[in-house]
């Protein structure tokens, strides 16, 4: 037996990783500063105190996903790198949620002494919010 049977054959191995529905394709991502200034032009922000989130309503089935994470925020990049990781898992596991949205995450000062889960559920915090808005609504107006 080959290693992907043994794999699939497994009853704790979950749906979602033999799927690979939870990946982040460079479709999901802004790429380019032109894609950078297009979601900043007329964008909504939602922030709390660990997240700045800049939101754009998109004509995509999926979301889409900007880091700018300064150095002037974070001076070391482990912690600008850290801070990116947690973002782009946070984003990868609520992909459902902000289904047709470019988002721009901005970081904040002393964000290297908050642990991962206090960063994660404030992101999921943001999530609601960007989800209660009317973004969507008022941007096919």
């Amino acid at each position: 037996m080959n290693s992907t049977q043994e794999l699939s054959a497994h009853p704790e191995t979950p749906s979602s990783f033999q799927q690979a529905k939870n990946d982040f394709p460079k479709s999901h991502r802004l790429l380019s500063p032109k894609s950078y200034s297009h979601v900043f032009a007329k964008a909504e922000r939602f922030g709390n105190r660990n997240w700045t989130m800049i939101v754009r309503a998109n004509n995509e089935d999926h979301p889409r996903l900007g880091l700018a994470i300064a150095k002037k925020q974070l001076s070391r990049a482990v912690w600008r790198n850290r801070v990116k990781r947690i973002a782009r898992e946070a984003f990868r596991s609520h992909k459902k949620e902000l289904s047709g949205y470019d988002i721009v995450v901005l970081g904040r000062n002393g964000m290297q002494n908050i642990d991962n889960k206090t960063l994660h559920s404030s992101f999921l915090h943001l999530v609601r919010k960007i989800q209660k808005s009317k973004l969507k609504n008022n941007s096919s107006k």
